[in-house]
């Protein structure tokens, strides 16, 4: 069955290729994706892998997306039009009279006809089968009947050869580049820890930008996800942002969804959660108070030498909010008093060996790995909340510790609370609890 659709006729390079729209409903019956060819079981491995759609975020990311967004909107599809037979008939061709002023644009714009062959997506296929999945009702959101109406930017390009064809899809892959973690945690509208995160460094919130004399300046690092040597930054967005899911989780106020935007009575709930943590962080700790007051000193502090460095990265930064979190829920601490311990933590350089093997590997470079930040939230617990925590918990602790140094026989380090936690306690108590458990 021909296709026939009003188009723009353009050229780049040496490529013909025309503009049109299409509704959802005829795109994803007349488009298929590149494994669905007769010819893509006879690909070279680089080709198949290239072409394999992952059907995991088509599911749980771009169809969630389109069914649940009034604003949903995407860019443009390349298709292939594979041994098809394709006329393009112009406005000037059709029209009895066309004014002079219009001649020239009339011959770009007119009707495609596409006849036989096939319609192969070259960019785009994750969303084409994101709108497949829609139109077939699998997937549900307030918006998944009106779908089927949308009208989608298709560009059409018509076969020549497959050595073409492979330069043109590598090019539209290759050189396509994804925004950052930290555009989308700056852009995004729908994704709850991302709108709190951006929440916390307004004017007049604890991690907005502050005036030194008459200068304004900015204390989270909000365009890269990491901090140079140089940067007066306290931190990133990325951190704030992860700050922002440990304490919803801690509170066991939410779980969400970042495809789907909270209501603002809800945001205002979890901002406060939030920026409670961050105002007792910036008000008690006295390395981020001393810095608060001149950015320009937090180099120094940075420095892996230095007693606050570890306190300036931003792994360890995690490791540290993710600590006090515990020792509240496990200690049973208040905010202000675990945050206060962390004050007596006496050394916070990359070469204390406290932190030897936690999340300082041995070559001296900080291990920036989830396991790692684990294991400084689970001694940092510890340190601040032994006095408070249960024996289990210390011997989860010490288990972690010496697992990860090396050193079965070796006493957890002194806590800034409470008596330090032996290898021989430990190891008591863990034959204890396993000849218990059989």
């Amino acid at each position: 069955m021909a296709i026939l659709i009003p188009a723009i006729k353009a050229k780049l390079g040496n490529t013909e290729y025309f503009e049109t729209t299409m509704k959802v409903r005829d795109l994803v019956q007349a488009v298929r994706p590149p494994k669905e060819m007769d010819r893509w079981a006879n690909l070279g491995i680089e080709e198949r892998m290239q072409r394999d759609a992952d059907l995991k975020r088509i599911k749980n990311q771009l169809a969630p997306y389109i069914v649940r967004n009034a604003d949903r909107f995407f860019g443009s599809l390349i298709v292939l039009v594979y041994n098809g037979k394709v006329e393009f008939e112009t406005m000037a061709e059709l029209a009895k009279s066309v004014p002079a002023a219009y001649k020239q644009i009339a011959q770009q714009i007119g009707f495609l006809t596409i006849d036989g062959g096939a319609l192969i997506v070259l960019d785009g296929q994750h969303r084409l089968l994101a709108l497949r999945l829609v139109q077939q009702g699998d997937a549900e959101g307030d918006f998944a009947a009106e779908v089927p109406d949308d009208e989608v930017c298709v560009l059409f390009i018509n076969y020549e050869n497959d050595v073409k064809t492979r330069r043109i899809f590598n090019t539209v892959n290759r050189y396509a580049k994804q925004t950052s973690r930290g555009d989308n945690i700056i852009t995004s509208e729908d994704d709850g820890y991302a709108i709190v995160a951006r929440r916390l460094l307004r004017d007049g919130a604890p991690l907005g930008s502050r005036v030194y004399g008459k200068k304004s300046e900015d204390v989270v690092e909000w365009k890269n996800n990491t901090l140079t040597t140089r940067s007066t930054r306290l931190t990133t967005i990325s951190v704030v942002y992860e700050t922002v899911k440990l304490v919803l989780a801690h509170d066991k106020v939410a779980k969400l969804d970042p495809q789907d935007r909270p209501d603002d009575d809800a945001l205002d709930t979890y901002t406060e959660h939030v920026t409670k943590l961050w105002e007792t962080l910036l008000e008690h700790i006295e390395p981020y108070q001393t810095a608060l007051t001149d950015l320009s000193r937090i180099p120094e502090m940075r420095k892996d030498e230095a007693m606050t460095a570890l306190l300036f990265k931003p792994a360890a930064q995690l490791a540290l909010v993710d600590g006090v979190l515990r020792s509240m829920a496990l200690g049973k601490l208040t905010l202000v008093d675990a945050v206060k311990r962390v004050n007596r933590i006496p050394d916070w350089s990359m070469g204390a060996e406290l932190w030897r093997d936690i999340i300082i590997k041995s070559g001296g470079t900080i291990d920036a790995g989830g396991e790692a930040r684990e294991r400084m939230a689970t001694l940092i617990c510890y340190l601040i909340a032994a006095d408070k925590l249960d024996e289990k918990i210390k011997a989860a602790a010490w288990r972690s510790f010496t697992s990860a140094r090396g050193k079965p026989d070796e006493d957890l380090p002194k806590p800034v609370e409470g008596e330090i936690y032996t290898a021989s306690e430990a190891k008591k108590f863990l034959g204890e609890a396993t000849a218990k458990a059989a």
